[in-house]
């Protein structure tokens, strides 16, 4: 009872899990689950990550029996006390014990013969395998065997016939595979125990095991079997009765035989087999209860709580109760504070396994670091392969660096950092295992080192973690240095071929070489081929892509990983090359994290898809349910973190990029608590994350950090069957500043510089901050040309962006946002002063004119005719260029009351402007404007020999093109003829008030009014699915163009505008129309949905229709997701651009475009000042 009390204060200690209660997890836990195949999974009794793994060990001694078990063969030798499960090599297996009747032979035999050996078949029938309990009848002797055990105890119970001739036999001779004693001792102690050790060699080449055992009744002989002098065997013989159960315990310990007696005394003082089972079972409950999943598949369920159980057998306990351990120095160790462990398979588990213990297993996580740490100190490096206090050297590069950087980054307590730094660099700078041709080559040759080309890889990607180690202690020089040598792949990629592969000591790569070829261990590669390791470039992405010249060319190749032959070629290829989807490997790691390289580079429907078909196919709930070797843990890890929806692909990162999580409902234990995973519409068909939230907030990010995934929380991630996009795949490693140094900027407002920092100050988001700081000022900065005219007037020029030229409507767009500040900054109020008298007077060059140059330069489009004054730049007909200048003036003048700026160039413009307007009334014909051009784009020019289309002159306004500068089909533009309505009317207030001219404030009136009323009665169209709409175009005759352009004015523009009240009922229905499918210009791509146009390419996104969207939104959620949308869609730039592809964002037009910058930083500040900084604040 001692110890279950003791292990009833570890699982309060230890066993924190999601739920109050613990459910009956085991019940899904099925052992069998990679015994076949090539899984070689340990089956027997054990507690999480315990010292004794006792289970059954079969004959063969061949690669599939490295766990000493496989579902193929019923063969016992005994049940041996130490395993190892999912290794390529066989060890371990100490102190076997079996249970006889009559005479035996001590030896392992062979099956052809029964009576060579001490061997018994078992029935599988009857075998009886659960977490921490074990039990098959051994049909050879009638007896029933059943385990369990402790930390560092294994309880037997054997139920035995009636016989005289009853045995425990205690086998020291027969380890794992390669395994062979190199000394032994076994003896006596009274009649009912023995104690003793068995010295090792084999991968382990100095493994020291002690132990001690007790039997639940007295022996009525022993016989001690040496074979060369080498005690090797003991006979403990009974007499007894049938159905007789006789328990035998064994307690063991790296350290001392007293130290085995002294584990079973504080472990297991008592006989209480059901006692112990259930203890064990509730150790498995509380360790597999802290990560709770929910999901009506249950053989998904099975597999995955397999996997768990599967990932908690090693590291495995390495220390007596006391502390004491034997180093890997071969020294004994006192307690050193923490509990120590052995089977570090770093080659394998770095990649999952180990950072999945970082999340659930936390507080054990700085023990297993400290154990590494250790070793260090007693072998000189950090562990590579590590079993039973020795080193392997198995595998290559240097994997034990990657956890130790990992715990560094990740910000875990309770190591000493420096040591760890030490250690980790000291391994690094070792001349060995092919470093020291490294350091002197930059790579290493194939001519120099064997399996060149993957210690390479291994050795990069250790030191892109120690890179990342380094820069969080600070240590910039190592930061630098480790990351510069974590680009030696660069060095052995092909450019040609588009493979890494083996260079020589000359620079020259291999003459004979095939991507496909493989020989086990004796090539360039390491269980592996150049298919699979081209891609072993985790640490370093971006690096990776460039190699291939482009991401085109990076997903291309990565696509056909997956659909070339799955042939491996060569005679002697390796086997651990399996679980094949075209050359990709899941059966091996090396290629463990290649699916989730699609999120990285932004299309994360393709690793959802492979994910699932992963998940789905190479796993299963069959002895066969591993497409490869475990590995220690590695192969379930990498089921479990995939599972739950995420990986950690770079090495000491600490992130895990997003995949397709399969579970309703996950809850993981963890340090701040619980976390939550809950998807919605989750399915095998909606396996596409669509958006995700974390507590609350909108996630714009494809990875998730340790940081908040160790805090607890809830992350909600709702599922679609559509690809999508939710974050920016190009997002900068810093949030660098894009603007132009001061002294570069064209005009610096104090005024916007201290808004900028009052916003900055307010937002919480990261990169919105540093989008708005880059854009909001963008058209400050680059665009505006403030002088003063001969008269001394200010006159002020402002390009659209990447065009030298003003656009009317785009200037007095571009400078609207800063009006506000026009009564603190009086540079300001004068720069906007100048662009409104530059307007003015452009417009009283040519009325019918949309941008202008600075000077008469006669810079314009040479075919376009008829030939225009050479102040024009362009001369293309939009009602929107007289628009904007007025409602720039008229703000202006209502925010500072200066009334200087409408003097007689404003008068005789406002006189152009009205004339021009109903000209294009086109009541008398269809006046004077004309407008071709020689082009290949059809809306670059009007048709009807320049006049366009014939209309009906109701009382609207022909626009000849569009606010896209894109021809007009009917030349009755709506959203244009409501902006002139509101335009003529402000108009009207200052003729009448500021120049005392009643008769052209009227002529202004008039006309608005005419306008209103046709568009009442011509604009309106009844549509079938949305009721009464706007439509975008109207001729007067009756046919309308129903659809919305992004450029401004638009329909989805009018109430930001102004033009219609937000309420409008027809509006508001428009707005529905217009962000649908049922607009033609209206596109929903992975990267994002919105309306284009026209203008440029087909399914492209103009970021000003979402931000029109916000801006006339009342919705908390709906102008979140335009934030969103907005900030992960500028590809990595901090800018807005002109438009972007619906299917990737990184593909765009104009990478400067002013106007939508500013319009970005309005927004921004538009939703703070409707009391809504919570929605931005939101947002992670």
């Amino acid at each position: 009872m001692r110890y279950l009390k003791l292990l009833f204060a570890a699982l309060i200690l230890f066993g924190c899990t999601p739920k109050d209660s613990i459910d009956d997890l085991t019940a899904y836990v099925d052992p069998k689950i990679g015994t076949g195949g090539h899984g070689h999974v340990f089956v027997g009794a054990n507690v999480p990550f315990g010292m004794v793994q006792l289970g059954p060990t079969s004959i063969p001694q061949e690669w599939d029996w490295c766990s000493g078990y496989h579902d193929s063969d019923s063969t016992v030798i005994g049940f041996s006390h130490t395993h190892l499960s999912g290794t390529g090599i066989g060890d371990l297996f100490d102190i076997t014990v079996m249970p006889v009747i009559g005479e035996v032979t001590f030896a392992r035999g062979i099956e052809d013969d029964q009576t060579s050996g001490l061997w018994s078949y078992a029935d599988r029938t009857r075998e009886i395998a659960r977490p921490g309990y074990y039990s098959v009848p051994l049909t050879r002797y009638g007896i029933t065997a059943e385990m369990t055990a402790t930390n560092r105890v294994g309880l037997h119970r054997y139920t035995f016939p009636k016989s005289e001739e009853s045995a425990i036999v205690i086998d020291l001779q027969n380890g794992g595979c390669w395994d062979k004693p190199t000394e032994t001792f076994i003896e006596a102690c009274g009649d009912n125990a023995v104690q003793g050790y068995r010295y090792s060699k084999g991968w382990a080449n100095a493994q020291r095991i002690y132990f001690y055992a007790e039997f639940s009744k007295p022996f009525d002989d022993i016989q001690i079997h040496s074979i060369d002098y080498m005690p090797l065997f003991a006979k403990a013989d009974f007499n007894t009765t049938e159905g007789e159960k006789v328990l035998m315990k064994v307690g063991l310990s790296p350290v001392s035989i007293e130290g085995a007696r002294a584990n079973m005394a504080a472990e297991l003082p008592g006989w209480d087999f059901e006692a112990v089972a259930s203890a064990a079972d509730e150790a498995w409950n509380a360790e597999l209860g802290r990560i709770s999943v929910d999901t009506a598949d249950e053989t998904v369920k099975k597999i995955f709580y397999t996997a768990l159980y599967h990932s908690m057998f090693a590291p495995a306990t390495f220390c007596d109760v006391d502390g004491k351990y034997r180093g890997a120095d071969g020294e004994i160790y006192e307690n050193p504070g923490y509990t120590t462990y052995t089977t570090f398979s770093l080659w394998d588990t770095y990649r999952a396994a180990m950072p999945l213990y970082s999340i659930f297993q936390a507080e054990r996580y700085p023990e297993l670091i400290n154990t590494m740490l250790a070793i260090y100190k007693e072998q000189g490096k950090l562990p590579v392969w590590h079993l039973h206090g020795c080193e392997t050297d198995c595998m290559v590069g240097n994997p034990g660096i990657p956890p130790v950087a990992d715990a560094i980054v990740k910000g875990f307590e309770g190591f000493d950092y420096e040591l760890a730094f030490e250690a980790m660099k000291v391994s690094a700078l070792r001349p060995d295992r092919g470093q020291d041709a490294r350091m002197k080559y930059g790579y290493i040759p194939y001519d120099k080192f064997n399996e060149s080309v993957a210690y390479d890889l291994e050795y990069a990607l250790a030191d892109g973690a120690l890179a990342n180690a380094a820069k969080v202690l600070g240590k910039e020089d190592d930061y630098q240095y480790f990351l510069n040598r974590s680009k030696s792949y660069v060095d052995l990629f092909d450019h040609e071929l588009r493979f890494i592969r083996g260079k020589d000591s000359k620079g020259r790569f291999r003459k004979e070489y095939s991507p496909f070829a493989s020989t086990h261990r004796a090539d360039d590669y390491c269980e592996g081929n150049g298919w699979q390791y081209t891609w072993l470039v985790p640490h370093d992405f971006r690096g990776l892509v460039s190699c291939f010249g482009s991401k085109e060319e990076f997903l291309g190749k990565l696509d056909s990983l997956f659909i070339v032959s799955s042939v491996i070629e060569g005679a002697e290829t390796s086997p651990d090359i399996s679980g094949l989807i075209g050359q990709y490997a899941h059966g091996n790691e090396p290629s463990h994290h290649i699916l989730y390289f699609y999120t990285m580079a932004g299309q994360p429907w393709k690793t959802a898809d492979k994910v699932r078909e992963v998940l789905g196919t190479l796993y299963s709930a069959e002895p066969d349910g591993l497409s490869g070797n475990e590995d220690v843990g590695q192969m379930s890890s990498w089921y479990i973190l995939s599972a739950l929806g995420f990986y950690e692909v770079e090495p000491a990162s600490g992130r895990y990029w997003f995949g397709s999580p399969v579970f309703d409902k996950a809850e993981i234990a963890v340090d701040g608590g619980t976390f939550t995973i809950t998807t919605e519409g989750n399915s095998d068909k909606n396996r596409y994350i669509q958006n995700i939230t974390l507590n609350g907030k909108a996630y714009t990010k494809g990875y998730l950090e340790h940081k908040d995934l160790a805090a607890g929380g809830e992350l909600v991630i709702k599922m679609g069957a559509e690809p999508k996009v939710w974050y920016c795949a190009e997002e900068p490693l810093e949030y660098e500043d894009q603007r132009p140094l001061p002294e570069d900027r064209l005009f610096t407002s104090k005024a916007v510089e201290d808004e900028i920092a009052r916003v900055v100050g307010m937002l919480e988001n990261p990169r919105l901050k540093w989008m708005f700081a880059n854009c909001y000022p963008n058209t400050l900065d680059t665009t505006v040309h403030p002088v003063e005219s001969e008269d001394g007037l200010p006159d002020t020029f402002v390009y659209t962006g990447d065009i030298p030229a003003m656009w009317l409507r785009d200037s007095g767009a571009q400078v609207w946002p800063y009006l506000r500040y026009v009564n603190e900054d009086p540079e300001l109020r004068k720069m906007i002063a100048g662009v409104i008298r530059r307007q003015f007077k452009c417009i009283c060059v040519d009325p019918y004119a949309n941008a202008f140059n600075v000077e008469p330069l006669g810079a314009h489009n040479k075919t376009d005719w008829p030939e225009a004054d050479p102040y024009v730049f362009e001369r293309k007909w939009e009602i929107d260029s007289h628009c904007y200048p007025i409602r720039l003036a008229y703000e202006y003048w209502k925010k500072s009351g200066d009334e200087t700026v409408f003097d007689a160039v404003w008068h005789e413009a406002m006189g152009k402007i009205v004339a021009t307007l109903k000209e294009q009334q086109r009541k008398e014909g269809h006046g004077s404007y004309v407008f071709l051009r020689t082009t290949d784009r059809q809306l670059d020019t009007k048709c009807v020999v320049g006049r366009g289309n014939p209309v009906n002159p109701v009382g609207l306004i022909a626009s000849a093109f569009r606010p896209s500068d894109d021809a007009t089909t009917f030349e009755f533009l709506v959203p244009s003829n409501f902006m002139a309505v509101t335009s003529l009317r402000k108009a009207a207030e200052i003729l009448r008030e500021v120049n005392n001219d009643a008769e052209l404030a009227q002529e202004c009136l008039d006309l608005a009014s005419e306008v209103e009323q046709a568009l009442k009665e011509h604009a309106v169209y009844e549509h079938p699915e949305y009721g009464k709409i706007y439509a975008y175009e109207v001729d007067g005759f009756g046919s309308q163009f129903l659809m919305d352009d992004a450029n401004v004015p638009s329909l989805l523009a009018m109430s930001y505008l102004g033009d219609v009240p937000a309420d409008d009922p027809i509006y508001q229905n428009t707005r529905k129309f217009v962000w649908s499918e049922a607009n033609p210009y209206f596109h929903r791509g992975p990267a994002g949905e919105g309306i284009g146009g026209p203008h440029i390419w087909s399914e492209v996104i103009w970021p000003m229709s979402i931000m029109m969207r916000a801006f006339t939104s009342d919705s908390d959620e709906e102008i979140q997701h335009c934030i969103c949308q907005l900030m992960t869609t500028d590809a990595g730039t901090g800018f807005m651009h002109e438009s972007f592809h619906k299917d990737n964002a990184e593909v765009f037009t104009r990478e400067w475009f002013a106007w939508q910058n500013t319009l970005f930083g309005e927004l921004i500040l538009k939703i703070i000042d409707d009391g809504r900084l919570h929605v931005l604040n939101n947002i992670i």
